[in-house]
């Protein structure tokens, strides 16, 4: 999966120019959403992310990922399944959240 997160010149937004999947969120997609969340916390925020971006080439720790995961849990009202020793932040990517995000989101589905 490609996703390009370039800069939006019109409102100096983060803006997701690849692919788009829609979540039972509503209107609102997921990317978008992480986008939104991601934009508090990049350092950089002019470059162009892809989902194969790490933590660590965003310039996001790992405190900055626990907050991330609490505003994405309170964005989209699911419990995100994040522990941050087992897997280095630094060599996880944008594409791994969003995954994370999926998987919470349909797990809720289920069990709704």
């Amino acid at each position: 999966m490609t996703v390009a997160i370039t800069p939006d010149t019109t409102n100096n937004a983060l803006t997701n120019t690849g692919i788009s999947m829609p979540s039972a969120h509503g209107e609102e997609d997921v990317e978008a959403g992480l986008l939104a969340i991601m934009r508090k916390y990049l350092k950089s925020p002019d470059a162009a992310w892809t989902a194969q971006t790490t933590m660590e080439e965003a310039q996001v720790d790992s405190l900055d990922l626990v907050e991330i995961v609490f505003e994405i849990e309170e964005r989209f009202g699911v419990e995100i399944n994040f522990n941050a020793n087992s897997r280095p932040v630094s060599e996880m990517n944008f594409g791994d959240v969003v995954q994370m995000i999926h998987a919470s989101l349909a797990s809720k589905a289920r069990a709704a």
